[in-house]
C-alpha cells in the first residue's frame, strides 16, 4: 500500500493539531495549579508519551519502503486515542477553571479591599487638600487649625 501525498499531509496537520493543542493544554493545566490539576497533569504527561510514539510510528511508516495497511491503521487508531483523549482534558480544564475562587484569590482580593477602606479612611481624616503621607498637624499653627476645623477658641479663665 502507498501512502499518497494527500494522505501524508492530512496525517502531518493533524499531528500537527494535536502538538499544539497538547501545548495549549500544558500551559492551561499549569494556570490551574495544585492539587487540582496533578491528576491533568499526569494524564497531560502520558499523552505527550503517546504522541512522542506517534511520531516515532510516523517516521517508521516512512521509511518502511512499502507501508502495510495494518501499520497505516494503528497510526491511525493512535492518532484518534489521542485527539479523543486531549478533547476530554481540554474540557476537564475548562471545568476547573469555573470552579470556585483558590484561596490565593481570595486572600489577594481581601487585600485589595483592606487598602481600599485604608484609603477612604485616610481621605476622610485627612480631606482633599492633604498629601498622602505628610502630617496634618505639621506647619500649622494652632490658631490655623482651630479655623479649619472650625473649632471655637474656648476663652481660658485665669
Amino acid at each position: 500500500m502507498k501512502l499518497t501525498d494527500q494522505e501524508l499531509s492530512r496525517l502531518a496537520s493533524k499531528i500537527a493539531e494535536t502538538e499544539t493543542k497538547l501545548e495549549c493544554l500544558a500551559s492551561e493545566i499549569s494556570e490551574i495549579g495544585q492539587p487540582a490539576g496533578a491528576g491533568l497533569q499526569r494524564r497531560l504527561d502520558a499523552l505527550t508519551i503517546e504522541e512522542r510514539a506517534l511520531k516515532r510510528n510516523v517516521e517508521e511508516l516512512l521509511s518502511a519502503g512499502e507501508p502495510s495497511e495494518a501499520r497505516v491503521a494503528k497510526v491511525e487508531a493512535l492518532l484518534k486515542y489521542i485527539e479523543s483523549e486531549g478533547d476530554s482534558l481540554e474540557h476537564e480544564a475548562d471545568f476547573l477553571h469555573q470552579g470556585s475562587p483558590s484561596s490565593v484569590v481570595l486572600v489577594a482580593e481581601a487585600g485589595v479591599r483592606l487598602i481600599e477602606l485604608c484609603k477612604r479612611a485616610i481621605h476622610r481624616v485627612t480631606g482633599d487638600h492633604h498629601l498622602l503621607g505628610s502630617s496634618v498637624f505639621v506647619n500649622h499653627t494652632h490658631d490655623e487649625l482651630v479655623e479649619f476645623h472650625g473649632l471655637r477658641k474656648e476663652s481660658t479663665k485665669s
